[in-house]
C-alpha cells in the first residue's frame, strides 16, 4: 500500500472513529444509566471492526487489481471469473487458472527442448555425408583426378553421400507434414493381395541385391477388402520390409503374415535378425533414434523412417506395436481396417 492510500486510510479511520466518539457522548447525555467504560469498549470494538472490514477489503481490492493486470497480459481467461464472486471462489479460479499456466510452461519448454534436439539431430545427421563429400572433392582436386579408378571409387562414395542426404531431406519433409496435418489421407477400399505384391515388387531389385527371401503367409481372405491409403501404407510396408532385411542376420528371411481379427486385419512383419534390446523398445519410434548407430548409418538409415511410419498408421486411426528378443529377431505388427 502506498504512503498516500495510507494517509488517506489513517485521516478516514481517524474521521470514523471521532464521529463515533461523538455520537457515544451525546447519546450518554440522555442515557445517564449507562456507564462510561460501556461506551468506550463499543467505541474500541466498533473501530476494530471497521478496520479489519477495511483491511478485507482493501486487500480484496488488490488481489482484483492483480487479477485484470494477469488478464490484460495474458490472451486466456481466468476460469469462472466473476467481479462479485467471493474471495473462495476467486481463490478457486486463481488456482485453476495457475494449473493452466504451469501445463502451457511446460508444453512450451518441451516444445523447445525438442527443438534443440531436431536441430542438433539434424546438424550431426547432414554433418557426415557433408564432410565426406568435401573429403572426396578435395582428394580429387589434389590430384586423385588423374587417376582413373580412384577418382571412380571417390566419386560413387560421393553420390552415396549425396543419396543420403536426399534420403534425409526427403524423409524430413514428409514427417513434417505429417506431425503438421498436411499430409492428406485418403482412405479407400483396397485388395490386401493387391497390396502386398505391389509392395514386394517394388522391393524385388533391394532384396536380390541383399540375397533376402521374403514369404507371404495369408491367414485371411487374400482377396480381403481393406480400408487404406495404399501408396501411405505401401510406404509402411516398405520401410519395414527393408528394415527387416538391412538388420537380419545373414541369409535374410522375412516373413509377412496376415490374420484375420474380426473387424480388422493384422499385419506383421517378421524377421530372424539382431533384434532390439528391451531397454531401447521404447523409443524405436522416437526420431533420430537408432537402436545401433554405426550400423544403421552403415545401413544408409535416415532415422525418421519409423517415426513416419508411426504417424502414418496413427492417421488411419490404426495401432502399431514392436516385439523383439535380442538374438532371436522383430516383429512389426500393425492392423487395418476390413472395407
Amino acid at each position: 500500500m502506498s504512503s498516500r492510500r495510507v494517509l488517506f486510510f489513517s485521516f478516514a479511520m481517524a474521521v470514523l472513529l471521532a464521529g463515533i466518539g461523538s455520537l457515544f457522548y451525546f447519546s450518554s447525555l440522555r442515557l445517564q444509566h449507562v456507564p462510561l467504560i460501556v461506551w468506550l469498549v463499543a467505541t474500541v470494538l466498533i473501530f476494530f471492526v471497521a478496520l479489519a472490514t477495511a483491511i478485507y477489503l482493501n486487500f480484496t481490492l488488490r488481489i482484483r487489481r492483480i487479477q485484470r493486470k494477469i488478464l490484460e497480459s495474458s490472451d486466456q481467461s481466468i476460469p469462472g471469473f466473476d467481479n462479485n464472486m467471493t474471495l473462495e471462489k476467486l481463490e478457486q479460479s486463481v488456482e485453476e487458472w495457475s494449473l493452466r499456466q504451469k501445463k502451457l510452461i511446460h508444453e512450451l519448454e518441451s516444445r523447445e527442448e525438442f527443438r534443440r534436439e531436431y536441430v542438433g539431430n539434424v546438424s550431426h545427421e547432414l554433418k557426415t555425408p557433408i564432410f565426406n563429400i568435401q573429403g572426396y572433392i578435395l582428394t580429387l582436386l589434389d590430384g586423385a583426378k588423374d587417376d582413373p579408378k580412384i577418382a571412380t571409387k571417390f566419386l560413387k562414395r560421393a553420390a552415396k553421400s549425396v543419396e543420403r542426404m536426399t534420403s534425409l531431406v526427403k524423409d524430413m519433409d514428409v514427417l513434417s507434414k505429417v506431425e503438421t496435418g498436411q499430409y492428406d489421407i485418403r482412405l479407400e477400399p483396397t485388395r490386401l493381395d493387391l497390396l502386398i505384391e505391389d509392395t514386394l515388387l517394388s522391393l524385388e531389385t533391394f532384396a536380390v541385391k541383399n540375397d533376402a527371401k521374403t514369404k507371404v503367409k495369408y491367414d485371411c481372405l487374400k482377396s480381403q477388402l481393406v480400408l487404406c491409403d495404399t501408396g501411405k501404407i505401401e510406404q509402411v510396408l516398405d520401410n519395414l520390409i527393408v528394415n527387416a532385411i538391412k538388420y537380419s542376420a545373414e541369409p535374410q528371411s522375412v516373413k509377412i503374415l496376415l490374420e484375420d481379427v474380426g473387424a480388422k486385419i493384422q499385419i506383421s512383419i517378421v524377421d530372424k535378425g539382431y533384434g532390439i534390446p528391451a531397454k531401447d523398445i521404447h523409443r524405436i519410434f522416437e526420431r533420430f533414434y537408432r537402436v545401433d548407430k554405426a550400423r544403421s548409418r552403415d545401413a544408409g538409415g535416415s532415422g525418421l523412417g519409423l517415426s513416419i511410419v508411426k504417424h502414418i498408421i496413427d492417421r488411419h486411426g490404426e495401432s502399431i506395436e514392436v516385439h523383439s528378443v535380442e538374438g532371436v529377431g522383430t516383429t512389426f505388427r500393425f492392423t487395418l481396417a476390413k472395407a
